[in-house]
């Protein structure tokens, strides 16, 4: 009630609007102002780097050179076309099955040279293996039971052919 009763220009009801930019500063009134500001702004993103990734700028500069190249073609391309070919080459299609034998597999893991024991999975040692066998020697007795069993049917068909 008490903010009722008080005039105009104390509560600032209607004072101008005070524009200020992203420092803070205050902007001209009018568009003048604004259209300066807005300009200046537009400017610095446009010049700002930071925004975008590097490889992406220096892929769309790639791009933008094979667009440059392929401006100077002819537009009929054959099938000698050099470059046509490579590019066709390279494109990895589903079901290919010479993918798998063209791909260039590298690892950059390096891997366990040496002897290890065996393991009912065939997975080799990783890379950092000190070579000591810390199992408590079930994969030894597993194998040894499987040897057994196998020479055990060997000399069980040995016998029962023997007499033919």
């Amino acid at each position: 009630a008490r903010f009722k009763q008080l005039e105009d220009k104390d509560t600032g009801r209607v004072a101008a609007t005070v524009y200020r930019d992203k420092k803070g500063q205050r902007v001209q009134d009018g568009e003048g102002g604004k259209k300066k500001e807005l300009d200046k702004d537009e400017t610095e993103l446009a010049n700002m780097v930071w925004g975008k990734g590097l490889v992406q700028l220096e892929e769309r500069a790639a791009l933008e050179k094979q667009i440059q190249d392929e401006k100077s073609k002819p537009f009929a391309r054959r099938a000698d076309d050099k470059d046509m070919n490579e590019q066709l080459k390279e494109v990895t299609r589903w079901g290919d099955p010479m993918a798998a034998r063209l791909a260039k597999k590298s690892s950059a893991k390096p891997k366990y040279n040496g002897p290890y024991p065996p393991n009912r999975f065939g997975i080799p040692p990783g890379f950092r293996w000190d070579g000591v066998d810390r199992s408590n020697g079930f994969e030894r007795q597993y194998f040894a039971a499987q040897n057994t069993r196998k020479t055990n049917d060997l000399e069980a068909t040995a016998w029962a052919t023997e007499q033919m």
